[in-house]
């Protein structure tokens, strides 16, 4: 009965978008470079969600000190029904393109990443809700080239892209149930990476803008 239980209370989220990166590449001097531009590439998220940290009905039920607590503290309890997370894969293609000097070059990059989502969500009118999150991720390169001077050179071997990236930003997502097991959203996130800037040394930073279509799977 236990399993049957856990089974149901799964949800899954699956996501599918556009990524428009900018990088920012800081030289030696600490100036940022000019001539990068944006590009876009794939987006792609599946995760595991939960709903809400507290089932109030099921709280009802129960004679725990969480759940007297819950009782006793009604705006408390509304508050952790409206909270909810996602943990779940992501991969995303962060490119871009740019020139200088008129010797034109790009960047395409594959990246696949753990990633955790913290939101509330707001119930509205006509089973609509608006998700407001917060976001974390962990990434790594598994595929990348750069095209310089008709020449490609491989991305997963430079250490600007070939190293962990975490990045962290927010986002929001529009929401509309169809049915007890079906919901569509529409999905806006803004991250970037989390890097070091020591002296005297380039750096590397990415932040990709994600706009994606997704559903989320209820048992």
């Amino acid at each position: 009965m236990l399993v049957m239980n856990v089974a149901l209370a799964q949800q899954f989220k699956l996501s599918q978008g556009v990524a428009i990166t900018q990088f920012q590449y800081q030289n030696d001097q600490g100036k940022l470079v000019d001539g990068l531009k944006s590009g876009s590439g794939l987006a792609f998220q599946l995760a595991f969600h939960k709903a809400s940290l507290v089932d109030t009905t099921k709280q009802k039920l129960e004679q725990t000190p969480f759940s007297i607590y819950l009782s006793q503290n009604t705006k408390v309890a509304k508050l952790l029904s409206l909270i909810n997370y996602d943990l779940g894969l992501q991969f995303n293609q962060l490119n871009a393109v740019g020139d200088i000097q008129n010797n034109a070059f790009s960047y395409q990059t594959d990246y696949l990443g753990l990633q955790g989502k913290l939101g509330i969500r707001i119930p509205l009118p006509w089973k609509f809700a608006v998700n407001l999150q917060g976001i974390a991720s962990v990434n790594k390169i598994v595929h990348g080239n750069q095209l310089l001077l008709n020449r490609y050179e491989d991305l997963t071997q430079d250490p600007q892209f070939s190293q962990i990236k975490f990045m962290a930003g927010y986002g929001g997502e529009l929401e509309k149930r169809f049915s007890d097991r079906l919901a569509g959203f529409f999905s806006y996130q803004q991250t970037q990476t989390l890097n070091d800037q020591p002296e005297g040394q380039s750096t590397l930073n990415f932040k990709p803008t994600m706009f994606s279509f997704g559903i989320r799977l209820m048992n």
